[in-house]
């Protein structure tokens, strides 16, 4: 999981842009590594089709879900997306 990946140690952030109600919205690096991307391989984070084209998160959620990893154990995940709506 994410605390694993990155606790206690220095990332950096890259800001793309400001979302409508002003959170900063990027990608988290640890050295190299693009931890965004790193959560969707390891099952832990969602890719956002809506707003990501991004074929390597496609990708990397695809084989997630076909590996059952993270989220992906449970038969019926609910996008977060969603649940917010039905809220």
């Amino acid at each position: 999981c994410l605390s694993s990946m990155i606790f206690g140690k220095t990332v950096k952030v890259k800001v793309k842009e400001k979302d409508r109600y002003g959170r900063s919205i990027g990608t988290v690096y640890l050295d190299k590594q693009n931890i965004n991307l790193a959560m969707v391989k390891a099952g832990f984070a969602w890719h956002y089709k809506y707003y990501s084209k991004d074929k390597a998160f496609a990708k990397a959620e695809l084989e997630a879900r076909k590996k059952k990893d993270g989220l992906w154990a449970d038969p019926k995940p609910i996008a977060p997306w969603e649940f917010r709506r039905k809220k």
